[in-house]
């Protein structure tokens, strides 16, 4: 078995799973409520190497674990924080394990062009995300802060309008109040957006699906 691969996939998945907690850990508590789908479609699109990768080892097709791979550089520098930088880890894993596998069938002009387009399509779900941020209906919410020190929010509610403006602002206070204040953002993914997101990727597992497989090894393993 390909270990570096798996090793790989493994480290792929955290770091998907870290991106979309850390989404949604970002936003205050009230939205928390209406990001969790933006979340959930980030996660899915970083995952989308690691599903490659599986299908590859899986399925004894190469090919998905190359285009995993070249899939990955990308999406490793897609965050301006500079922390999808991770994701070149298991990005070379992803490359060393298509570099050692043996027996590996001949890459041919179709497998070629299956690599090109699993890997453009498993792009598409994070462009999809980032392009849908920044819309038009947005989200707010309030807050008071007791003199205990306890803070309480209101519900998220869609912005129908009101003259708040995305960010945070203050209130005027009420007795028992220590502070209070408002705020409102257009920053999140609507659940269907996030689910055309989810589906693509999907689109490009299915795409890999399609790619030759490679030929047993003598002892019934595949080379790490």
């Amino acid at each position: 078995m390909n270990l570096v691969a798996r090793l790989g996939v493994v480290l792929n998945a955290l770091a998907a799973v870290a991106f979309g907690a850390l989404r949604l850990l970002a936003e205050a508590p009230p939205l928390r409520a209406v990001a969790w789908p933006g979340a959930v479609g980030l996660a899915a699109a970083y995952a989308v190497p690691a599903a490659l990768a599986t299908v590859a080892l899986r399925g004894r097709r190469p090919a998905a674990l190359l285009a995993a791979g070249l899939l990955g550089l990308p999406l490793a520098f897609s965050a301006m924080s500079g922390v999808s930088l991770v994701l070149l880890v298991p990005a070379a894993c992803y490359l060393a394990g298509y570099a050692t596998w043996a027996p590996r069938p001949r890459l041919g002009a179709a497998a070629a062009a299956g690599i090109a387009v699993a890997a453009a399509v498993g792009i598409v779900p994070l462009v999809l995300l980032v392009g849908s941020l920044g819309g038009a209906r947005g989200y707010c919410y309030s807050w008071t802060e007791g003199l205990a020190g306890r803070r309480t929010y209101t519900q998220a509610r869609p912005d129908g309008g009101n003259g708040l403006e995305e960010g945070a602002g203050s209130e005027p206070l009420r007795p028992g109040q220590r502070a209070a204040g408002s705020g409102c953002t257009s920053d999140l993914v609507r659940p269907g957006q996030a689910a055309l997101a989810v589906a693509t990727a999907a689109a490009a597992v299915a795409v890999s699906l399609r790619l030759p497989r490679a030929p047993r090894a003598n002892s019934g393993r595949l080379a790490v």
